[in-house]
């Protein structure tokens, strides 16, 4: 079918007809039939490493017209390095297996979501609504959250490890047995990229050199300061997994900038829902919690406020379980105690996966996109170094480099 259009892009090229039939069915009226469309790629609006993005809007005639907003998100296109990786390491898989999850969970429908309610998703695209129409923002990636903006993504991100949990129980007690997880899709949960020995080589090599050049500590530190940052990625990267006797849940894993939005009154954050369930794992929910700290907060905010977001997440998540989880939980002897246990157990993780993972999500997306979405650097500069772009890139943007550089000295003081 043929719609009208005044876009360089192909709709045809992205969605078909039956999954374009699918949407209807599920965003208008039965015998709704598409006018036009407008379709445009956002991809360097948002920066995004393991995909691309589009916006659409259809035009659609019911009753009456009316337009349907909704956001893609595909595979990288002309990219095959980065769609291996992709593939290799099961992100778009895992984000599928999420979105299943979600709708078993039988999550009710709610005027504060805390998150997305896909209307396709699979290994090559997910089709959500565009948020951004309902007035969902992004918070800028050149700042911190304020407490604010923490306490209301840590209520979502307890909303989502309460309603697995209660999930797990429920399964449970319909399968008359102890729900596992892992025995259904502990495949899907192996990262080779990061528990590969080269790729903490890698970060450690550029967290030593990015200290070389900008740190006036530099000359106190250890003689062996890289070979040290080596066992401490490497030890981070392995701690992410589930562990026997105590709480499991899924766990987001990606808990920065780009994939929280936020509800606003006022200039007062509301709401926040969580997107881009990619990297989710089964873990301790602590290690969410520690990742969300990390990636969106300064060292001094978490001196004077982490004993109140943690206490916030607990009770908020401990409102939220059943009968039947509760008591569940009093058998692993999971209490308040035990979740700030797995916090400090978790903060190590916390650290290094964020000092990975800023040098490539904090930086400009035009820079970004020409040292990361080059097919023919990007391997070297993930599995040899990335040293030099990184450095380049920080010498000509000071809120780049001094948010690097605070996070590296603080790992430095803090276990190096």
């Amino acid at each position: 079918m043929e719609y009208s259009t005044k876009n360089a892009i192909n709709l045809q090229d992205i969605l078909n007809e039956k999954q374009l039939d699918h949407i209807l069915s599920k965003t208008a009226k039965p015998g709704a039939k598409i006018l036009s469309y407008d379709i445009k790629s956002v991809t360097t609006d948002i920066g995004g490493f393991l995909g691309n993005y589009f916006k659409l809007t259809l035009q659609v005639q019911e009753d009456s017209v009316k337009k349907i907003h909704l956001f893609i998100k595909t595979l990288p296109i002309n990219n095959q390095p980065k769609t291996d990786m992709i593939r290799q390491n099961n992100f778009n898989t895992r984000e599928v297996l999420t979105y299943k999850l979600f709708e078993e969970m039988d999550d009710n429908e709610d005027t504060n979501p805390w998150r997305p309610k896909a209307y396709i998703y699979n290994e090559n695209m997910l089709v959500m609504a565009d948020l951004s129409v309902e007035g969902y923002k992004s918070y800028p990636i050149t700042k911190y959250f304020d407490k604010n903006h923490v306490m209301v993504t840590a209520t979502s991100v307890a909303r989502l490890h309460a309603a697995f949990a209660n999930y797990a129980t429920k399964k449970t007690l319909s399968d008359g047995k102890p729900y596992d997880f892992l025995e259904e899709y502990g495949h899907l949960m192996n990262e080779p990229v990061f528990i590969n020995p080269q790729w903490s080589r890698v970060a450690a090599k550029l967290t030593y050199n990015f200290l070389n050049e900008f740190s006036a500590n530099f000359e106190n530190y250890s003689v062996n300061l890289e070979e040290r940052l080596i066992d401490l990625y490497f030890k981070a990267y392995n701690d992410l997994k589930d562990y026997r006797d105590t709480l499991n849940v899924i766990i987001h894993k990606d808990l920065w900038f780009n994939n929280i939005l936020f509800h606003y009154s006022g200039d007062v954050a509301t709401n926040a829902i969580l997107l881009d369930y990619q990297c989710m794992r089964f873990a301790p929910p602590a290690f969410d919690i520690m990742l969300l700290l990390h990636l969106t907060t300064t060292k001094s905010f978490r001196e004077c406020h982490e004993s109140e977001v943690l206490r916030h997440y607990y009770s908020v998540f401990s409102e939220l379980l059943d009968d039947d989880t509760k008591r569940r939980l009093a058998g692993l002897h999971y209490n308040l105690d035990h979740f700030l246990f797995w916090c400090e157990k978790a903060r190590l993780h916390g650290m290094m996966y964020t000092a990975g993972a800023f040098p490539i999500i904090l930086m400009e997306s035009v820079q970004a996109q020409k040292n990361f979405d080059d097919p023919e650097t990007l391997k070297d500069l993930l599995e040899i170094d990335r040293s030099v772009p990184v450095i380049d890139h920080a010498r000509e943007n000071n809120i780049y480099r001094n948010k690097l550089l605070d996070l590296f000295e603080e790992i430095v003081e803090s276990y190096a």
